[in-house]
C-alpha cells in the first residue's frame, strides 16, 4: 500500500527528517508484507533490510532503491520464531511489607501511585474529587481507603485517621495539584487566588502532616509560564517580573520551599525509564530536614539508540516491543474525513505525505499556520516510542494513529504505552477510558523515583 509514497519520494530533491523516517519505515512495511513478517524479530529483520538497502545504495539513488527491492530474495525466512509477546518490563510489586506509606492525594488514575506499589510501598488513603478516579481505585485496589471529596473540605486529621497514621508518620506525599491558575492569576495575589487551592492545599498537608517526603509532578507547560499574560505586540518592552517567562514556577519554587523542606526537581522522560513513551514531566521531591540525605533523582536506565553517552542504559522501548501480542480491543473510530486521508500516510509519517494537491484540504486553515504541524495525520511508526499520549487519539493537531492500520490506537493500547498492566481496569465511556488513561503519571517513571527514594528513607544515613 505504501508503494506510491515511495516511488513519489523519489522524486523529493531534500526530503524533511520526517520524509526520510517515513520512506525507511515504509520500506520495512513493503518487505514484512511481501515475505509475510509474522513476530517481532521478523519485523525488526525487515526493518535491518531496509536500513541496509538505504546504506548501501544512497537516498538519492531511487532508482537503485527500487530495484534492489525488486530483486530481494524473497526466500521464506525461518518459521520457528515463535509469536513476539511484549517486551514491556513491569516490574513485581515488593511482598514484604516494608513499613513504608503513601498518602496519595489528586490520585487520578492511580499511575504514580502504582510505582509506589511496584517499589514496595503501601498506599494508606487516596483522595480525588473525580468520579472516575473513584471507580479506578475501587476496582483496582478496593482495600485502599478512598476519600471522593475537594481536598479543601477535607482536614489533614480526617487524612491523617483514615490512613491509620499519625503527624510525620506519612512516608512519602503524593499527588500532582493543579497548578493552571497561575498563568492568568497576578504575582501580587498568589496563593491567596482561589484558584490556585490546589497547590495551597497540597503545601496545607505537608505544613501539617510533615510527611518525610513529598513528590509532586507537573506539566513542562508551567516551566514557561506567566504569572500575567502579556500580548505578542507587547513583548517588546521591558517586562515586569510576573510577565516574565518562568515567573509561575519561580512562585510555585518559593511556596514550596516555605515549607521548610529541601527540595530539588527536574524534568524527567518516560521513555528513559522503560516506558513506550516519550512523555516529559516535571517531578520534585522534598525531603524533610530531620532526614539527613540530600533528594536526588533516578538514573535513566533506557537511552536513545542515537545517544552517545549512557552506553550501559538499555535503548529505548519502542512500539513493536510493546505491542506485539496485544489484543487491540475497542476503540473509537477516526472520522471518515481524517480516514480518507489516512491512506496516504506511511509509518512515521504526518500530513506532510498526504499529496500536495489534497493536503490543503486535509488541513483546512493549520494548512498555512508555522510551525511542524507533525500531530496532524500522524501515524505512529513501529520502530520507536509512542509521542506523548493526549486525552483522545483523533484530535487533529495531535493524532495518534496505529503504524499498521488505519485506527487510532485502542484503550488497551493505551494502556501498556503508559505502562498500565494489561488487567488494569479502567471504566467508562470510551472516550472516558482514554481521557483517564492519557492524563496519568507513568508507573514506570514513578517507579524510579520511588525506588530512589526508599533507598533514602531506608537508609537515611
Amino acid at each position: 500500500r505504501y508503494w506510491s509514497f515511495v516511488e513519489k519520494f523519489r522524486g523529493t530533491p531534500y526530503p524533511s527528517k520526517g520524509d526520510v523516517r517515513a520512506y525507511i519505515s515504509a520500506l520495512a512495511d513493503i518487505v514484512a508484507v511481501e515475505v509475510g513478517i509474522k513476530s517481532v524479530e521478523e519485523m525488526r529483520w525487515a526493518l535491518g533490510e531496509a536500513l541496509t538497502i538505504v546504506k548501501r545504495v544512497g537516498l538519492s539513488k531511487y532508482d537503485r532503491v527500487m530495484r534492489e527491492w525488486r530483486v530481494l530474495d524473497r526466500e521464506p525466512i525461518r518459521r520457528s520464531i515463535k509469536k513476539g509477546r511484549s517486551k514491556l518490563k513491569l516490574p513485581k510489586p515488593e511482598e514484604d511489607d516494608n513499613g513504608l506509606h503513601v498518602v496519595s492525594l489528586f490520585t487520578g488514575s492511580y499511575g504514580l501511585d502504582l510505582g509506589f506499589e511496584y517499589a514496595g510501598f503501601k498506599v494508606a488513603v487516596a483522595l480525588d474529587n473525580d468520579p472516575s478516579s473513584e471507580q479506578i481505585v475501587r476496582v483496582n485496589r478496593p482495600k485502599i481507603p478512598f476519600i471522593m471529596c475537594d481536598i479543601a473540605k477535607v482536614s489533614t486529621k480526617e487524612l491523617l485517621s483514615e490512613a491509620g497514621l499519625d503527624k510525620r508518620e506519612v512516608d512519602v506525599l503524593t499527588g500532582g495539584p493543579p497548578c493552571q491558575p497561575f498563568s492568568t492569576a497576578g504575582r501580587r495575589r498568589g496563593l491567596s487566588d482561589p484558584r490556585a487551592s490546589p497547590l495551597k492545599e497540597f503545601i496545607r498537608v505537608i505544613n501539617e502532616a510533615q510527611p518525610k517526603a513529598f513528590v509532586m509532578e507537573e506539566v513542562t507547560g508551567l516551566l514557561n509560564a506567566r504569572l500575567k499574560h502579556v500580548p505578542i505586540k507587547d513583548r517588546n518592552r521591558p517586562l515586569l517580573p510576573e510577565e516574565q517567562r518562568g515567573s509561575v514556577w519561580r512562585v510555585v519554587l518559593e511556596e514550596l520551599r516555605r515549607t521548610g523542606y529541601k527540595i530539588m526537581w527536574k524534568v524527567l522522560n518516560a521513555a528513559d525509564f522503560g516506558t513506550p513513551q516519550i512523555r516529559k514531566r516535571v517531578i520534585v521531591i522534598g525531603l524533610r530536614r530531620d532526614i539527613k540525605s540530600l533528594p536526588s533523582m533516578p538514573t535513566p536506565t533506557h537511552r536513545k539508540p542515537s545517544t552517545s553517552t549512557l552506553m550501559e542504559a538499555e535503548p529505548w522501548v519502542c512500539l513493536l516491543d510493546a505491542l506485539a501480542g496485544v489484543e487491540p480491543g475497542a476503540h473509537i473510530e477516526l472520522p471518515p474525513k481524517y480516514a480518507k486521508y489516512m491512506e496516504y500516510v506511511p509509518p512515521g509519517g504526518s500530513w506532510r505525505q498526504i499529496p500536495k494537491s489534497l493536503a490543503a484540504d486535509a488541513m483546512n486553515g493549520a494548512f498555512m499556520a508555522g510551525g511542524g504541524r507533525m500531530g496532524f495525520y500522524r501515524r505512529l511508526t513501529w520502530f520507536e516510542p509512542s509521542p506523548t499520549l493526549v486525552t483522545t487519539p483523533i484530535m487533529k493537531g495531535s493524532m495518534l494513529v496505529h503504524p499498521a492500520e488505519d485506527r487510532p490506537l485502542s484503550v488497551n493500547e493505551y494502556k501498556v504505552i503508559q505502562g498500565f498492566p494489561e488487567d488494569w481496569k479502567v471504566l467508562g465511556s470510551l472516550s472516558a477510558q482514554y481521557r483517564k488513561i492519557g492524563e496519568a503519571v507513568p508507573p514506570l517513571l514513578s517507579y524510579a523515583v520511588a525506588s530512589k527514594l526508599r533507598q533514602i528513607l531506608i537508609n537515611p544515613d
